[in-house]
């Protein structure tokens, strides 16, 4: 149930795609280079064979969520380079880039290493082995902080493939607040899950007050899933019976960079109800 419920997570993340924060397209085709960052150092979330390269006290501290120009300083999307063959921009934004492009071979792993090496020019280290395949390919990088998700897959016209770099944010989702006798389970990701044998209820109230808090705005609740925002970050903590048999609770938290620091709750597509709903 534990690794079904961690799907779960993952294929609601990956349906979320680039449209939390995203904003509205641009088409520049500038080339930012590396920017420094004011920002702590890499997540301690990284796996134990890169461990020793990202030991550093920092990662301890729970950094503040940055702001649009913070981010940009680290990475700016919306002058990251293209594939030379690349086709409709879908989003282009400073945290948020998404496009089609020509299949040069059978696989995707040439247009991966496009963006895997221009990645690594600027910095960026690898948080985990990239997984490619022949019709598909992910990666994780983290710099300064952030965490930023790479996938390339074929599209589904043929000769083509879709491209999309999110800017996970540079918020150690692990470091959070939890209510008290709640239980780490893992961060998978960048989503950091945790149970609890506290009832919802009870539970979506404690995460609520934990996080105001600590400086986070609420926007209102998506089904089991109450939206924040601090800075130019969006946080999503979603409350929710594990299992009916379980009779745990469980929490998972996950963040995005948004390209804006500031943001009307209508923007993070909240139904009024829900937005109305921020109290409960």
């Amino acid at each position: 149930m534990r690794s079904e419920s961690i799907s779960g997570l993952l294929l609601g993340l990956s349906m979320m795609g680039c449209f939390s924060g995203c904003g509205p397209q641009s088409n520049q085709q500038a080339d930012a280079g590396p920017g420094k960052s004011a920002v702590g150092a890499l997540p301690n979330s990284v796996p134990h064979e890169k461990a020793a390269k990202a030991a550093d006290p920092l990662d301890e501290v729970l950094h503040t969520p940055a702001t649009t120009v913070e981010a940009a300083a680290v990475i700016d999307l919306s002058t990251f380079p293209l594939l030379p063959d690349a086709g409709e921009i879908t989003t282009r934004t400073v945290a948020c880039l998404e496009y089609e492009a020509r299949l040069k071979a059978f696989g995707v792993r040439n247009e991966y290493e496009f963006q895997r090496r221009n990645l690594l020019e600027r910095q960026w280290e690898e948080w985990s082995e990239s997984d490619i395949s022949n019709g598909y390919a992910e990666g994780q990088f983290v710099r300064s902080g952030f965490h930023l998700y790479v996938t390339v897959q074929l599209h589904d016209e043929p000769g083509k493939v879709v491209v999309r770099l999110k800017n996970k944010s540079n918020v150690n989702v692990s470091k959070l607040p939890v209510p008290p006798g709640a239980t780490f389970v893992s961060v998978n990701y960048n989503i950091a899950s945790y149970e609890t044998s506290v009832g919802v209820e009870e539970t979506r109230e404690a995460v609520r007050k934990l996080l105001t808090d600590h400086g986070w705005n609420v926007l209102g609740w998506r089904g089991n899933s109450l939206i924040l925002q601090q800075n130019a970050v969006e946080l999503t903590a979603v409350v929710e019976e594990l299992s009916r048999k379980s009779g745990k609770t469980r929490i998972a938290y996950w963040t995005e960079q948004l390209s804006t620091d500031s943001r009307a709750p209508a923007d993070a597509n909240l139904s009024k109800y829900e937005v109305q709903d921020n109290a409960r």
